[in-house]
């Protein structure tokens, strides 16, 4: 199986994927379940993702091949980026401007 992702948009995912943990910090509230915490970290990361396939639409009237691989990139690189690198601070900033 063979599977093509053109480099731009990969590249453009993955630069705005590691600063969408700051953006649910600020939707998430410190009191939510953390399943809610997670079905609104995924919900973000496929919007993130329908962001890049539209702009990458708009601007070479292509679309992307296996665009569902592609949204399923968008969840595992938001989610490392969280886990690996911004649970810390994205925490701070979800305990002090959170949805209140």
């Amino acid at each position: 199986m063979e599977i093509q992702i053109p480099a731009i948009p990969a590249g453009v995912l993955t630069l705005l994927a590691f600063f969408s943990p700051f953006a649910i910090a600020l939707i998430n509230h410190p009191t939510w379940p953390s399943g809610s915490k997670r079905i609104v970290s995924i919900v973000v990361s496929v919007v993130l993702a329908a962001i890049v396939l539209v702009l990458y639409f708009v601007m070479t009237g292509d679309v992307v091949p296996h665009w569902p691989v592609f949204v399923l990139l968008a969840i595992v690189v938001q989610q490392a980026a969280y886990a690996l690198i911004l649970k810390t601070s994205a925490k701070n900033i979800e305990g002090k401007y959170g949805a209140h």
